[in-house]
């Protein structure tokens, strides 16, 4: 097996939270019945590794803690870290990825999470053990002092590994984030993917399957689990508690007509205001697909 091929789970279980992901981690383990999973909660983590980490295993916040550990895995033992609401979608793609991770000179892979308001895939990433980005935002981490008071606001990790690029000079103007890519693209020793690879579904009010491709590899389906009820995406929490969807279920909705009649004037608007090409175009798609979403509650 290779050193890689080690997928890194967190769940704590604060409070008697339901693990209700067990349908996601099926796909890991039937798409890579090669890769080694390791489950990691509260008895078998260091929870006394800085001020960060004591501080929010007293609150019980798993999420945020997670946030911290899936860098703090990946720089010590390196491999794959996923969020449990990651559904594996094609094993040999995701495979060929690893390998050839392994054997090039790049530390770390990683995708885009959201192509207008950038973002990386903290969700879903990989890295070679000692890997600087995963060191970078270890440190992040472990120098907030009370900054952790406001996490919900300020420390969004898709956001925060904006910072490693914009550190060592890359995409200054849009404050560390690669923009829409086509194609995979290497900087700073971290192969970047395009949204499409490891996130097809754009977050909103709910998931909307927006960037589905032959490239398609992973699928993050956005459980929002570290909102309050309460929150604007709190009706999409409670309706996931209830049911998992697969890839597939959206696959079937976007075929399905009233999917389709819902869709037509954002397809209108997109063809007609917005040409092919244009740098508008990105952001009118992902502005209509949110109303699409609005209009499907």
């Amino acid at each position: 097996m290779s050193s890689l091929q080690v997928i890194h789970r967190i769940f704590f279980g604060f409070n008697d939270e339901r693990d209700i992901y067990t349908r996601y981690l099926e796909t890991w383990q039937q798409q890579l019945p090669d890769f080694e999973i390791r489950f990691y909660n509260a008895s078998n983590l260091p929870l006394d590794l800085n001020p960060y980490t004591k501080a929010l295993s007293e609150l019980k916040d798993g999420v945020f803690l997670g946030d911290y550990y899936r860098w703090w895995l990946i720089y010590h033992y390196g491999g794959v870290y996923l969020d449990a609401d990651i559904e594996v979608v094609s094993g040999e793609k995701f495979r060929a990825i690893i390998s050839e991770l392994e054997s090039s000179e790049y530390e770390m892979i990683i995708g885009i999470e959201d192509k207008v308001n950038g973002g990386y895939t903290s969700h879903a990433m990989a890295g070679k053990k000692g890997a600087k980005l995963a060191k970078f935002m270890c440190e992040i981490y472990e120098n907030l002092g009370k900054l952790y008071l406001a996490r919900k606001e300020l420390l969004i990790s898709p956001k925060l590994a904006q910072l490693y690029f914009l550190d060592q000079g890359e995409f200054v103007e849009t404050k560390g984030f690669c923009g829409d890519i086509s194609e995979p693209i290497i900087k700073c020793g971290v192969k970047i993917y395009p949204k499409d690879y490891f996130s097809p579904l754009s977050v909103g009010l709910a998931p909307v399957l927006e960037d589905l491709s032959p490239n398609t590899t992973l699928a993050h389906h956005c459980a929002s689990s570290w909102w309050e009820s309460g929150s604007r995406f709190d009706k999409h929490k409670q309706a996931f508690q209830q049911y998992q969807p697969l890839l597939s279920d959206y696959v079937a909705r976007s075929k399905s007509l009233r999917f389709r009649l819902k869709s037509l004037p954002k397809r209108l608007f997109i063809k007609l205001c917005f040409p092919h090409g244009s740098r508008r175009r990105a952001w009118a798609k992902s502005l209509a697909q949110r109303l699409i979403s609005f209009g499907l509650r």
